[in-house]
């Protein structure tokens, strides 16, 4: 299970601090809404919740079974907001081009469950959540289906909030990681 890397944003969290329901359900419908921008490809819209100083990061995943630990700094990928709207725009033109119909048809569904918020500073907040994504390409069956878990570090009030920090830890290893993965 994925609960023992969720050190980087949730090291110094008191998980048994509670939040108000006001700033719980504020926070629950910031993340679903996000869900909903990514799955319907509105990805400017999904930039926009981003802070200037983001930060997205998907440890390795090793075989930590047999005592095989992902050596520092091994990562999937360890973005800035620079190298997220770079992807975004190279994802834009992929889609936009003309081999881009598969892209374009491929469906994701992204389902956010499990949703524990701390507080972490004013108007800063500690979120765990599940994710579930399925992936569907027309034609294919069955859906792809990856699962995992993500601490967000989040920044704001209900009408401006951001993500100032993600790690998404994967339940599969060797997954086959891209840019869904974290979008």
């Amino acid at each position: 299970m994925a609960t023992n890397n969720t050190q980087a944003v949730f090291a110094s969290a008191d998980l048994s601090l509670a939040v108000t329901a006001g700033v719980y359900h504020d926070i629950q419908h910031f993340l679903f809404r996000e869900a909903l921008l990514l799955d319907h490809r509105r990805f400017d819209e999904w930039a926009a919740l981003l802070a200037n100083d983001v930060v997205f990061r998907m440890p390795a995943r090793f075989a930590r079974e047999i005592g095989l630990e992902p050596p520092a700094g091994v990562d999937y990928f360890h973005d800035d907001r620079n190298a997220i709207i770079a992807k975004i725009k190279l994802l834009q033109e992929k889609m936009a081009s003309d081999g881009g119909q598969r892209l374009q048809a491929t469906q994701t569904r992204r389902f956010i469950t499990n949703i524990i918020v701390c507080p972490r500073a004013r108007d800063e907040y500690c979120a765990l959540s599940y994710l579930m994504l399925t992936r569907s390409s027309p034609g294919e069956a069955p859906s792809t289906v990856f699962t995992a878990e993500r601490s967000d570090h989040l920044r704001g009030g209900p009408r401006n909030m951001r993500i100032v920090r993600r790690e998404i830890v994967m339940d599969q290893r060797n997954a086959n990681i891209d840019i869904d993965m974290y979008l």
